[in-house]
């Protein structure tokens, strides 16, 4: 009983270290581009580039949240 037990109590404090909490991270706007029917937008997150999709005829938003 007690390997099973310690089996358990081990399984489960390796499920809460693989557990996560998400933030959102801003991004700033930084570049735009037209590709066919989409625009591209380039945002600054943290010193590195993420892009966002959109309508060609859509405006970016300045400041985006990244998840």
């Amino acid at each position: 009983m007690k390997r099973i037990t310690m089996k358990t109590i081990i399984l489960s404090l390796c499920a809460l270290g693989v557990v996560t909490t998400a933030y959102a991270t801003m991004g700033f706007l930084k570049g735009e581009q037209i590709s066919g029917l989409n625009k591209i937008c380039y945002y600054n997150v943290l010193g590195s580039t993420k892009a966002i999709n959109i309508p060609s005829y859509g405006i970016c938003p300045q400041p985006y949240e990244f998840y």
